[in-house]
């Protein structure tokens, strides 16, 4: 598969994880402000924006490596 194919498909994941990664922070801060929330439905928030910050940086390496491969 062409480097180019791959970065684009990369850059589009990126970009769907940074949007579900903004929504599960907002959701985080919205949860941990409200008085009647569980201690362990903000726990579930804060795990899922954790996890999804950590996909982000998963595609961020992998897109990386593609660069390096073209460059090199």
């Amino acid at each position: 598969m062409d480097i180019e194919v791959r970065l684009r498909r990369l850059e589009s994941r990126y970009r769907a994880a940074l949007s579900a990664a903004v929504a599960a922070k907002a959701n985080y801060w919205a949860l941990a402000g409200e008085p009647s929330a569980s201690t362990a439905t903000i726990e579930r928030a804060k795990s899922r924006w954790e996890q999804l910050e950590s996909r982000k940086r998963s595609i961020t390496a992998q897109m990386g490596e593609l660069e390096a491969l073209e460059d090199g």
